[in-house]
């Protein structure tokens, strides 16, 4: 059954598990699933992505419901309010789409598993959970294989991909609509190029939870969970969205040599985070961050916070849709 509606809650089925062995085929299916899509995601055609979704889909699910947002913040509102018996929750959208449904999730009191359709521009947090492409994602919902993925928190808010200031919040703020859609996921890079050219450097302390303290200046700071920026893998060896770790980096240096070791050292060589001049490493899963001046914090490409900033990584918080590709320590 498809059920295609502003909003409803559904009546309650006996609480047994999410998935269930149906006819003999050796495929998940699914009881209750809530299908939320966001129509100005990406730049495909929307129709055409929810009815190659719902045919690859619907013998999979018992009972299906469509939401569509419009709003901002409104996907969030409705991962908060989940109804308690639904055990599948697909986000057709992008980063900024999944970004709000992750800040409901962990706000609401249903977290059942998630499932990313990707439908963005760069869709990193999908990538990292090795789903770049539709079919690459409702392959995986079919299979019905599940990681636990570890969910970080910036004062009241949450990220599942990375939390940053500095270079990467003034990249976040040239992309203009236009160029967006002109280039697609190129803009991101695009930006990051433009906004390399001329660094604000900044001073910056940070504080672990054991009261020890690290300052200087930087031109960006990153706290990763995921694996990509932008579409580009740079973290691919040294990060699992499962390890109980921020990994946070520094970035002291600047101009266009940073750019080379971030964007072409990443593709050639695994290693090149050992040998990145100007980039301090550190994993750490509670730390505060201050700096000298205020800033913006970008979190999984939305600005929304600003420092100073209180991290925590809670692990193994929400339940994702993977490939069964994903790295483990």
């Amino acid at each position: 059954m498809i059920r295609n509606m502003e909003w409803e809650l559904l009546p309650s089925l006996p609480h047994e598990s999410d998935f269930k062995q149906k006819g003999g085929h050796g495929m998940p299916r699914y009881e209750k699933a809530i299908l939320l899509y966001n129509t100005n995601a990406g730049q495909g055609d929307i129709n055409e992505l929810l009815q190659q979704t719902l045919a690859t889909l619907a013998p999979e699910v018992i009972e299906l419901t469509l939401i569509q947002t419009q709003a901002p913040g409104e996907a969030k509102q409705r991962c908060k309010q989940l109804p308690e018996d639904i055990g599948l929750l697909i986000i057709v959208g992008g980063d900024g789409t999944v970004h709000e449904c992750v800040n409901g999730l962990m706000a609401g009191n249903n977290q059942p598993t998630v499932a990313i359709v990707p439908a963005g521009t760069c869709n990193d947090l999908a990538r990292s959970l090795q789903i770049p492409t539709v079919d690459d994602a409702l392959t995986a919902i079919v299979n019905g294989t599940t990681v636990a993925i570890d969910i970080g928190q910036q004062n009241d808010s949450y990220f599942a991909n990375f939390s940053g200031v500095g270079m990467i919040v003034e990249a976040s703020k040239e992309i203009e609509a236009e160029t967006k859609a002109r280039f697609g996921k190129l803009g991101y890079i695009i930006s990051a190029i433009r906004s390399i050219k001329e660094p604000k450097p900044f001073s910056y302390t940070i504080t672990t939870a054991k009261g020890e303290t690290s300052s200087g200046d930087a031109v960006m700071i990153l706290a990763m969970n995921g694996q990509y920026i932008g579409t580009i893998g740079l973290f691919l060896k040294d990060i699992s969205l499962s390890d109980g770790k921020l990994h946070l980096f520094i970035v002291k240096e600047a101009g266009f040599t940073l750019l080379k070791n971030m964007y072409s050292h990443a593709f050639t060589d695994e290693n090149w985070l050992n040998d990145a001049e100007g980039i301090e490493a550190l994993e750490l899963d509670q730390f505060t961050l201050t700096c000298r001046q205020t800033l913006d914090v970008d979190s999984d490409g939305e600005i929304n916070e600003q420092t100073p900033v209180s991290y925590t990584l809670h692990q193994q918080a929400l339940t994702f849709i993977t490939t069964g590709q994903q790295e483990k320590d």
